[in-house]
């Protein structure tokens, strides 16, 4: 991750030594770290049940965000959860039985336009896909789309993608540090850099410090870093599209003091 050098180097300034490891690495003995910091395990979606056990015999009672949050946060339809608090999010539809969806239900829902299905569990824009229409999805997952069996979301595809990007709002230690733009490459939906994304520092303005703040209250526990991933509406209305306190970039490179910032709070909380 482009923010390794940086995080070492603020945590290095403040004398404390920090190691880079594997988390899947048996040799490592974790008893000798006061605290975990999840950096960048972003194969743990790979080997989910692998990595719980390891969070929940290992390493739980040192993670800096709360374990149970974290557990919470491993599954998209989190977003429905998030949506009936009052948290605008794009038109979604959980499916469990991907063999048995219906065009016309996932129109009558979320449109006749192009739609996004998700797996449920997926990180860095893994198993995700841009289909035409609803009739496009159910041929897509009754033929088997879907590589790994489970539920799927179904969502609404938000024009604003394409021209304006993604928002990705940073939270340390509850309050909104810095906020970045990632714009996809042309003929790409999906933001992230390993698909062509561009990421470009943006302005914080009082809008997103509301949004933040709403989607934070939101949450069953109160993380100590977060990444809030949204987008616009056609009517410039904020949605989210993800909550991260697992793994996330938190492009510390794009924050004035953020190096420091982060290293103050994973030191002395």
């Amino acid at each position: 991750m482009e923010d390794t050098e940086g995080l070492l180097a603020a945590l290095a300034a403040r004398g404390a030594r920090a190691d880079l490891v594997v988390w899947s690495d048996p040799e490592v003995a974790w008893e000798d770290y006061d605290r975990v910091l999840l950096h960048a395990p972003w194969d743990y979606s790979e080997h989910l049940a692998a990595f719980e056990n390891w969070l929940a015999l290992e390493v739980g009672g040192r993670l800096v965000n709360p374990l149970p949050l974290m557990r919470w946060n491993t599954d998209k339809r989190y977003l429905c959860e998030l949506g009936a608090r009052g948290i605008p999010v794009p038109a979604t539809v959980v499916i469990t039985e991907p063999a048995r969806v219906r065009a016309d239900e996932l129109a009558a829902e979320l449109g006749i336009g192009p739609l996004v299905v998700k797996s449920t569990v997926g990180a860095g824009g893994r198993r995700t896909w841009l289909l035409e229409s609803a009739g496009a999805v159910q041929e897509f997952l009754r033929q088997g789309g879907v590589p790994v069996p489970g539920p799927v979301l179904v969502q609404e595809y938000v024009p604003s993608v394409r021209d304006q990007g993604e928002y990705s709002a940073i939270q340390l230690g509850g309050r909104l540090s810095h906020v970045v733009r990632k714009v996809p490459a042309a003929g790409e939906f999906r933001v992230q850099h390993h698909f062509g994304g561009t990421v470009l520092t943006e302005r914080v303005q009082p809008w997103m410090e509301d949004f933040v703040t709403k989607v934070a209250d939101s949450l069953p526990q109160q993380p100590s870093y977060a990444r809030i991933d949204f987008v616009t509406s056609e009517r410039n209305v904020p949605l989210l599209m993800e909550v991260e306190v697992i793994e996330p970039d938190l492009f510390l490179r794009h924050g004035d003091g953020a190096y420091d910032t982060f290293a103050a709070l994973l030191t002395t909380s």
